[in-house]
C-alpha cells in the first residue's frame, strides 16, 4: 500500500536531475549526512558526501549521460524506480581501456530509503555484463581456477612485419597484489607503443592470470629487442630494481630449432594450403587465397 510522499518524491526527483545535469555536487546534495550509495560496481557502500567518486567517471566516459525513469513506488520510507541508462562512450572508462564511441543503454532499479534528513540508501541494481557489452566492451565469465588451471585474459598486438621471427622472447612478472598488477600494465601499455615503433618487431602476445602477467614477443632478431627495451621498459627496470616492486620475475630469449609451414585452408574448395611462399591462388581450383598470415 503507497501513501502520501510528495516530499520523498521530490527528493528523488533531485536525486536524478543531478545526474541528468551530470552535476555531482547536486546529486550529493540529496542525500542524509550519514546516506550511502551502492552499485554492483563499487564494492560497497559510499558516502553520499563522496559520491564524486562514483559519477565522475561516469560522466566522463559518457559525457550525454542521461537518465529516463519511471515514477517512484513505495512507502514513505522506502521507494523503487526503475530506470533506463542512456548515452555514448566518447572516454575512457578505466585505464587502457579506449573509448569505443557507441550508444550504451542500460536497464535497472534503484531502492531509495528516505528520511526528513534526505535519502540515507541508495542500492541500484543492473547487468554489469549487459552494461559493458552493450557499447562493445568484452565481458569474459570463466573460472578464477579449476584443479591446476589458472585462468585469466590475454591480448595480441601485431605489427604488421609478417617476417619469421629471429628470437623469441618469454616474460612471467608477479604482482604483488592488484596495485602492482595494474602498475605493471600501464608499464607494459607503455612499452608495447616502443615496440610497435621498432621495424624489427613482429609480435606481442600477452595477458594475467591472476598475478601473474606473461609476455611471448617476436622480433627479427636481438638487436631490435635491444632497440625497443631500451625506452620506456628500462624506466620499469629502474623501478623494478629500484623500489619495492614487483614480487617476481623471469625473462629469456629464445631462437627457433625448427620452422613449420604455415597452413591456410581454400575459402573456395577446402583444400589445406602451405603458403610458406605466400602464393595468391590455390594450387587445387585456382581459387584466390587470402594474403599469408603473419608467422605471430
Amino acid at each position: 500500500m503507497t501513501t502520501d510522499n510528495t516530499k520523498e518524491r521530490a527528493l528523488i526527483d533531485a536525486y536524478f536531475d543531478g545526474w541528468n545535469a551530470r552535476d555531482a555536487s547536486a546529486v550529493a546534495r540529496t542525500f542524509a549526512p550519514s546516506g550511502t550509495y551502492e552499485d554492483p560496481t563499487t564494492n560497497g557502500a559510499v558516502p553520499g558526501a563522496d559520491i564524486a567518486r562514483v559519477v565522475d567517471p561516469l560522466f566522463a566516459a559518457f559525457p550525454d549521460l542521461a537518465f529516463e525513469r519511471s515514477k517512484a513506488l513505495g512507502d514513505r520510507r522506502r521507494l523503487v524506480v526503475e530506470w533506463t541508462m542512456r548515452g555514448h562512450n566518447r572516454g575512457s572508462l578505466r585505464a587502457g581501456i579506449n573509448p569505443t564511441e557507441r550508444a550504451v543503454t542500460l536497464k535497472g532499479v534503484d531502492v531509495f530509503e528516505v528520511s526528513a534528513d534526505g535519502i540515507q540508501a541508495v542500492r541500484g541494481y543492473f547487468d554489469q555484463k549487459a552494461f559493458v557489452e552493450s557499447f562493445g566492451l568484452m565481458a569474459l565469465v570463466q573460472p578464477v581456477e579449476q584443479g591446476a588451471a589458472k585462468y585469466g585474459y590475454s591480448m595480441r598486438v601485431p605489427s604488421g612485419n609478417h617476417k619469421p621471427p629471429g628470437v623469441i622472447a618469454l616474460t612471467w612478472i608477479q604482482g604483488a597484489d592488484e596495485a602492482e598488477k595494474e602498475r605493471i600494465r600501464a608499464h607494459s601499455r607503455e612499452s608495447v607503443k616502443d615496440f610497435l615503433a621498432d621495424p624489427g618487431f613482429i609480435s606481442i602476445v600477452t595477458g594475467f592470470t591472476g598475478l601473474r602477467g606473461f609476455t611471448v614477443t617476436a622480433w627479427e632478431d636481438e638487436a631490435a629487442i635491444k632497440r625497443a627495451l631500451s625506452k620506456h621498459h628500462a624506466v620499469a627496470m629502474k623501478e623494478l630494481f629500484g623500489e619495492n616492486f614487483v614480487a617476481s620475475v623471469w625473462t629469456s630469449v629464445w631462437t627457433p630449432t625448427r620452422m613449420n609451414r604455415i597452413w591456410v585452408r581454400c575459402p573456395s574448395c577446402g583444400s589445406l594450403e602451405d603458403v610458406n611462399d605466400d602464393h595468391r591462388n590455390c594450387m587445387k581450383c585456382n581459387a584466390p587465397m587470402p594474403e599469408r598470415p603473419a608467422f605471430w
